[in-house]
């Protein structure tokens, strides 16, 4: 018997997209670049939220994203608009077919193809990204074309809005 997935979130002031996003973006060697600079990404306001739930998204998004880009690059932004953070996380990678593009958010469910079976995962990882997400009042959808690479984009309130999430 599988159970379905249950958090609970930690409210701080001290969530800042630019230190999860320090954690997220390794040296300046790898393949993982952000469009800002570390300075431009310091100025992002102070948000309320889960800091550690936050930053466990971002780092699902850019290993799948690492993980999936054999070549060419990832590519991490964010920034603030009306009261919302957004934060994307674009690959060169194989790309997502459209019939999988809403379903990679749902429990264990994997593109099937040979290079996700050579990969590995378990096919929970973006479906915790979304719960998370939508427990802090925010969305989480990808965009993607086959061939070109994906974008995953995420919108939260600065000032999160907690839910209790689902059993």
């Amino acid at each position: 018997m599988v159970r379905a997935l249950q958090y609970i979130l930690w409210k701080s002031n001290f969530c800042r997209v630019s230190r999860a996003l320090d954690l997220v973006v390794p040296s300046e060697t790898s393949t993982v670049c952000a469009d800002q600079t570390l300075e431009e990404l310091r100025r992002l306001p102070t948000g309320l939220g889960d800091e550690q739930r936050l930053t466990q998204v971002l780092l699902n998004l850019v290993g799948n994203a690492i993980k999936f880009t054999d070549t060419g690059e990832v590519r991490v932004t964010a920034k603030t608009v009306n009261g919302q953070f957004n934060v994307s996380v674009t690959d060169t990678g194989p790309g997502i077919p459209a019939e999988h593009q809403t379903r990679i958010f749902d429990q264990f469910h994997q593109v099937d193809s040979s290079n996700t079976k050579a990969k590995g995962g378990t096919g929970l990882g973006l479906a915790i990204a979304k719960q998370i997400v939508e427990m802090h009042g925010g969305c989480i959808w990808v965009e993607s074309t086959l061939g070109r690479g994906s974008t995953f984009q995420m919108e939260l309130p600065t000032r999160a809005k907690f839910w209790k999430s689902n059993p």
